[in-house]
């Protein structure tokens, strides 16, 4: 079985009254979440979601302290340089900031400080695809997804307009760009709520409205499904005006390791059928050459991979 699409069990629940062995509840649980009976409490389901949302922003915020506010800003740069200020030359400083005329009046060497103009508006794409509901683990590919939106969702309101478009084989949600903390975790909120259930991917469809939407000029980060079909044309398109990053996320089963045991599934974008009993390899769209791609793995801490593509994404910059 390869088909990327299989991603839900395919085994019932327990019978009314009956337990699994060891009292637990493994019958009645997907693959990395938990059962929909318990979607079915209002009140539950909204104490989990502000509990999921206060969990990235603390994440979010401790990422911010330890460097990741300054590795985002470096990665992507604003359009342009404003002077701010004059002042004495001091050892380091590039010489070919001194400013000559106040160096001639005061005697003194002077250089002219810059700032980075920033008038950013960073456009997620977040893949809600049925297929990224599988989850070998305790995490699904859509949690993967959710969290690394969330996390870019973050750093971007701090100083840039930040918005998302949510798709599965439709656009279902856009949410305008807007600058602001509050903001930020708005569009964190909608995106840990939003359910995969879609029964395909047109990824096009998305690109085309991120397009229509960016007046100026932007950035888009794409977070999907590591097995989505990357629609070449509307991608060149884009890239035309905007800086355009792909991540994409998939799970540890469907890379080639070897499940402990044989796993009935059920296809997530159809009604087939089937058994992961051995290694099982997502056939992955090779990407253009000249996109950036990411690629993230569910039981894999995603924020040291994060960071060190922000890194080299500055370093190709400064070259």
């Amino acid at each position: 079985m390869s088909d990327r699409r299989f991603g839900e069990p395919s085994f019932p629940g327990p019978r009314a009254g009956a337990m699994p062995a060891g009292g637990g509840s493994a019958l009645g649980r997907w693959l990395g979440r938990p059962s929909p009976v318990h979607r079915k409490d209002p009140e539950s389901v909204r104490r989990r979601l502000l509990a999921q949302v206060r969990q990235l922003e603390i994440r979010a915020r401790k990422a911010m302290t330890q460097g990741f506010a300054g590795e985002y800003s470096s990665a992507f740069k604003g359009r342009g340089l404003e002077f701010e200020e004059v002042r004495e030359y001091r050892r380091g400083d590039d010489v070919r900031t001194i400013d000559w005329n106040v160096t001639a009046r005061t005697g003194e060497i002077h250089v002219k400080l810059y700032r980075e103009e920033r008038d950013l508006t960073v456009l997620l794409l977040v893949d809600l695809s049925a297929s990224t509901r599988f989850g070998s683990g305790v995490m699904t590919v859509h949690d993967l997804i959710a969290e690394v939106s969330g996390l870019f969702a973050l750093a971007a309101a701090r100083r840039d307009r930040v918005g998302a478009i949510l798709f599965d084989e439709r656009v279902r949600a856009v949410i305008p760009p807007r600058r602001s903390w509050r903001h930020g975790l708005r569009v964190v909120r909608e995106i840990l709520a939003a359910e995969p259930a879609g029964r395909g991917t047109d990824a096009g469809t998305a690109f085309r409205t991120a397009g229509r939407l960016l007046k100026g000029r932007g950035i888009v980060v794409a977070v999907v499904d590591r097995a989505c079909p990357l629609p070449a044309r509307e991608i060149r398109a884009l890239g035309v005006r905007h800086e355009l990053v792909v991540i994409r996320a998939g799970d540890r089963l469907l890379e080639g390791r070897k499940p402990p045991a044989p796993i009935p599934v059920r296809e997530a974008e159809g009604r087939g059928t089937g058994v992961v009993d051995g290694t099982t390899p997502v056939l992955r769209p090779a990407p253009l050459s000249e996109l950036e791609v990411l690629d993230l793995t569910t039981g894999e801490d995603y924020l040291p991979a994060v960071r060190e593509f922000l890194r080299r994404r500055e370093r190709r910059r400064v070259a």
